[in-house]
């Protein structure tokens, strides 16, 4: 099911780990999962909520779990759940299995699927990662390994509403010398044609700042809001920024996989 077109440039041949593990994340180690929820954590279920109130006890995974806070919140409000996380650092994986012990973690690689859980899921999160891949099929594919026919997959993160794909490498010098990946904003033209060329129906609810949140000196490469500069309005609207000087525009984008009939293909080829 690999589709990685051989004549598409060669991006990952950037510098960096191109998708790969980068240091930049053991930070999450030190956050607390209990009271460190990232702001868009409610947004997330709350969309996936009609699709998870119907399905207790139905198999869910989290692709990219990192030390376990989305873990945590989508527990406290799903107890039950048959939830299996992975993510590609083992350091991270380690402190998920001491902070969550409701749900399952093993370390995985989206570009390695002999690593991934066996599955199929009935649903599958992806929170704040598929911006790493400089090529949106190696999540896509990913996906359709992972969720079960008629199942549902929930993508949240940076998707650019213009018809513009960008591949991006920081380097923050006072914390890392290397350049990382992460904040890749493929647009959401690019993504819904993959998605409609692979048969599954798909939906994007546009993700904006619901309040102000203040600049981190200290942590330049954390998000932090400002009055959208597209935005003509006097009142205009909260749009999101980080040191990079780049606008970040997240959405969550759903996917209902089909089940495979006469009219839905429902997978690659």
């Amino acid at each position: 099911m690999t589709t990685t077109d051989p004549a598409a440039p060669a991006h990952t041949a950037l510098p960096g780990p191109a998708g790969g593990p980068r240091n930049l994340d053991l930070r999450y180690a030190d956050r607390p999962v209990h009271t460190d929820h990232p702001h868009y954590f409610p947004f997330v279920v709350d969309h996936a909520e009609p699709w998870l109130r119907g399905r207790p006890g139905e198999a869910v995974c989290e692709v990219g779990c990192a030390a376990g806070a989305f873990a945590h919140y989508l527990l406290d409000r799903h107890p039950g759940t048959d939830l299996t996380c992975v993510d590609l650092q083992p350091a991270l994986i380690e402190q998920a299995r001491l902070r969550v012990p409701g749900a399952r973690f093993v370390t995985g690689d989206v570009l390695r699927p002999d690593s991934l859980p066996a599955g199929p899921f009935d649903t599958v999160f992806m929170v704040a990662l598929h911006s790493h891949f400089d090529d949106p099929r190696h999540w896509i594919d990913a996906l359709l390994r992972l969720t079960a026919p008629g199942g549902r997959a929930y993508v949240f993160g940076l998707f650019n509403p213009e018809p513009v794909d960008v591949v991006v490498r920081l380097r923050h010098l006072d914390s890392d010398p290397e350049w990382l990946p992460g904040w890749n904003q493929f647009s959401v033209r690019t993504v819904a044609r993959l998605l409609d060329e692979a048969g599954l129906h798909h939906t994007f609810h546009r993700y904006l700042p619901a309040a102000p949140r203040a600049r981190q000196p200290q942590d330049p490469l954390r998000s932090h809001t400002v009055p959208d500069p597209t935005d003509t309005d006097t009142d205009a609207a909260l749009v999101y920024l980080n040191g990079s000087q780049m606008l970040h525009r997240f959405a969550l984008l759903e996917i209902h996989r089909p089940h495979p009939g006469p009219d839905s293909t429902g997978e690659r080829p």
